[in-house]
């Protein structure tokens, strides 16, 4: 009896043992279903979310440090690190102003048919308070929401970075930022939204731009351009030839904004599918292209293909093919390429004849390119690729809106950057002073140079040619010239102070850095060369021996020291 009791009880364990697995099974297997469920409801996609994270990554590379490198290797080597701090400093200002009130103005999501949200967007999304992590936006079904305003972002952040450059060596830092700040709430959002947003304008008129040739290129460059006017010249430009300081830099930030173009061509399918495999095949095709369009025209013009040419080709094929590299087949990204080089190596050479000073071409490249590759979609689109023709198969109405559209993008950009400009100088003054220009900008403007060997190089004031002649007029009725109190002042400098030469210290006159004989030659690749500003003829600049008058000018004509860093540097 006993045993039949223990048995059963035994039993008894066993199956509410039994019973706890089944019920854990069963917990496990709705949970799962819940979560199938869950997955089907949603519409994003982990493989569309992947790749759009990945592009955002990629167009953030073209800015820090693509951008950043490519036209600090272009600058002089005063002016390098305040070339940087300015693509990276944008970047910040424009992450923060895109968190405020950017996104929202440019893709705040539809709220039902709304006039009023033609070129501005609604203020839903102020401070991204009304985004929803877990859901997606109109624009992108596939991918949350948060993934799409990052990957907008990465273009917010390089456009202002892309004018910079034609104002490089002479603008005010703290006016840079203020104005880059309001041109990207006042001319690159309004742009974005009448281009990209269902509510806009422009897009519901028909224009197409697939990833940005009017919203990015086309606004920077005309933007570049205006900027480049009101700013004005460089010191001494259209008389001394400004020399890149280091190819190599810039060489490197093109690679890497050949590279990031790839996230900011195939990128804006916003999907990992054939339409991005068919935007980045385009994309390639057209730069490369375009590379050897821009070199053989070097080659037919001056005898030699030149690596500025072929960098800037490449460039300037992947700025054409933006706006049509979802839209076109590849025999439209060859013609595109090809053309686009042409394009923007005249386009470059515009400042020659009309006489203004865009220093790193972002007119030349980003305004002509983006102009040209807008007309070429209204040419060359096909059905087959982005879902319309353009003109040359049958649909002459494409090419007239994306004239609208290219129009508007032009009229609106210099209008709003010469209205911000003008703000700024009125304020805060745009550009600096012309001792501060002479001597760089990295030292001026942010205490810094390039190399620390620099700081030890004198500095030389540029005259005021206002001062210079009242006090020539002192020096007429004191019986004294200019040249002689010159002299005086160098030969009163060379012997110390007055205390000094009572106690006979200073024996020794002080050396003189007017230069007078002074020559340095770089002879070695070990031996670094320190250009200040150029020389006043390329033929010294090639032959490494720099006089006296070129070496340091009082005029700020020219100011150019080579020297090496061991020795020659540490004597000064």
């Amino acid at each position: 009896m006993n045993g039949c009791e223990s048995d059963i009880s035994e039993l008894l364990v066993r199956v509410e043992a039994l019973s706890e697995q089944v019920s854990a099974h069963i917990s496990q297997y709705s949970s799962l279903s819940r979560s199938l469920e869950a997955s089907l409801d949603s519409p994003t996609s982990s493989g569309d979310t992947a790749w759009v994270l990945i592009s955002a990554t990629l167009v953030l590379l073209m800015t820090t440090p693509g951008i950043m490198l490519y036209y600090a290797g272009l600058v002089r080597l005063q002016n390098v690190l305040s070339t940087a701090m300015q693509g990276f400093s944008v970047a910040c200002v424009v992450t923060l102003l895109w968190m405020c009130f950017g996104y929202s103005i440019a893709f705040s999501p539809v709220q039902g048919s709304d006039s009023s949200a033609w070129v501005f967007g609604g203020t839903s999304r102020f401070w991204l308070l009304g985004m929803e992590f877990d859901g997606a936006h109109q624009l992108a079904p596939t991918i949350p929401e948060p993934a799409f305003c990052i990957f907008q972002l990465a273009f917010a952040a390089i456009t202002p970075a892309l004018i910079c450059g034609a104002f490089a060596d002479r603008m005010k830092f703290i006016s840079m930022l203020t104005s880059m700040g309001m041109w990207h709430l006042l001319v690159y959002c309004p742009i974005a939204h009448s281009h990209w947003h269902p509510d806009g304008f422009l897009y519901k008129l028909g224009v197409l731009d697939f990833a940005g040739g009017n919203v990015v290129h086309v606004s920077a460059g005309f933007s570049a351009l205006v900027s480049a006017v009101l700013i004005g010249k460089r010191t001494g430009f259209g008389k001394h030839n400004f020399h890149p300081h280091n190819l190599l830099v810039s060489i490197t930030g093109a690679c890497y904004l050949w590279c990031g173009w790839y996230g900011f061509n195939a990128g804006s399918a916003f999907a990992a599918d054939s339409l991005a495999g068919a935007a980045m095949l385009n994309t390639i095709i057209a730069s490369s292209m375009a590379s050897l369009s821009w070199m053989t025209l070097d080659l037919f013009l001056t005898g030699r293909p030149s690596i500025i040419g072929i960098m800037n080709g490449s460039l300037a094929g992947l700025v054409v093919i933006t706006p049509g590299a979802g839209f076109m087949n590849p025999t439209g990204s060859f013609i595109s390429g090809a053309i686009g080089g042409l394009a923007c190596a005249g386009g470059v050479r515009i400042k020659d004849y009309f006489n203004f000073d865009d220093a790193l071409d972002a007119f030349g490249i980003h305004g002509i390119g983006g102009s040209v590759g807008g007309v070429l979609l209204g040419l060359l689109a096909r059905e087959s690729t982005g879902g319309q023709n353009g003109a040359f198969y049958g649909n002459p109405k494409l090419l007239q809106y994306q004239l609208i559209g290219l129009l508007f993008t032009i009229g609106y950009s210099v209008v709003g950057t010469a209205v911000i400009m003008i703000l700024v100088d009125s304020t805060l003054g745009l550009r600096v002073s012309a001792t501060k220009e002479l001597h760089g900008l990295d030292r001026s403007e942010h205490g810094s140079t390039m190399y620390s060997q620099m700081n030890n190089v004198p500095q030389r004031k540029v005259k005021d040619k206002r001062k210079d002649r009242r006090r020539e007029r002192l020096a007429f009725f004191r019986g004294q010239t200019m040249e002689n109190r010159e002299v005086e002042d160098i030969t009163s400098s060379n012997r110390g102070s007055p205390s000094e030469q009572l106690a006979g210290k200073n024996s020794e006159p002080k050396p003189s850095y007017s230069l007078s004989k002074m020559q340095a030659k770089v002879e070695s690749p070990s031996e670094v060369e320190l250009v200040f500003a150029t020389p006043s003829t390329p033929s010294s600049f090639e032959s490494g021996v720099l006089d006296s008058d070129e070496a340091l000018n009082v005029d700020g004509k020219a100011q150019e020291v080579a020297l090496d860093t061991t020795d020659q540097i540490s004597q000064i």
